[in-house]
């Protein structure tokens, strides 16, 4: 089986970045494989690496993926028991494109998750019910009309994922912390944003550094940096302020 070009591209990107999730004896453990096509699986699934899922089905009371470091569901169906269906404990980078739910009372994606995670949406059904943004609107993206549908979807060759990187992420009054994104094509737009109004970015020529600096900090707190496209991607690092 030929590997997708962004799927190459991804596990590159990650391999640096990958460590081994411990494997629960409640778990199925899946070899290192890049791409699942038409298989049906029972009970929580670990796989410790970027996947694809292609029109496979899950059966489940409650949880799909144990940890998720980047996976995408493409026309998959998921059949869940009733209660919550997760689509992964924790991790983040889930895309879920042209699915269906059933059984379930309510769907998340994520159990685990903080406010610099970003997942993605697009023509998935619960239980006959189109499903729109779920509840944390903050880190589930929803990408109906946008170009990184077409990309899920196999219609153009564009990346599904952007990693951001940060050399602290602690931040003390009158210091700076430099964020670089990777993952991005050439010359792809990228805007920047801080969830604090008062840190000051800078950012570089080619929209994929920001220099982040703290004039003044009252108190501790938390602050979330986020990179958005026009194309549908967006990437987040959550920052601790220190007095």
């Amino acid at each position: 089986m030929v590997m997708p070009k962004w799927l190459h591209r991804l596990s590159v990107l990650c391999a640096a970045m990958l460590f081994t999730a411990a494997s629960g004896a409640w778990a199925q453990v899946l070899p290192v494989l890049n791409t699942f096509s038409g298989r049906t699986f029972e009970g929580p699934v670990d796989v410790s690496w970027p996947v694809l899922f292609d029109g496979c089905t899950f059966r489940t009371d409650g949880v799909v993926l144990k940890h998720s470091y980047g996976a995408v569901f493409r026309n998959c169906r998921f059949e869940c028991k009733g209660g919550q269906l997760c689509i992964a404990e924790s991790g983040d980078g889930i895309i879920l494109a042209d699915c269906e739910v059933n059984g379930c009372d309510a769907l998340s994606i994520c159990r685990e998750y903080s406010p610099a995670s970003r997942n993605y949406i697009t023509g998935v059904r619960v239980n006959g019910e189109e499903c729109s943004v779920l509840d944390e609107q903050e880190t589930i993206i929803d990408i109906d009309g946008l170009e990184m549908a077409e990309s899920v979807r196999g219609e153009t060759d564009g990346p599904l994922f952007m990693i951001m990187s940060a050399d602290k992420n602690v931040l003390r009054k009158g210091e700076i912390a430099y964020l670089h994104l990777r993952g991005l094509k050439e010359g792809m737009f990228v805007g920047w944003q801080s969830s604090d109004a008062g840190l000051k970015l800078t950012v570089d020529a080619d929209g994929l550094g920001c220099r982040v600096y703290a004039p003044g900090i009252k108190g501790n707190g938390k602050a979330v940096i986020s990179a958005y496209t026009e194309y549908g991607l967006e990437a987040a690092v959550e920052i601790e302020l220190n007095e």
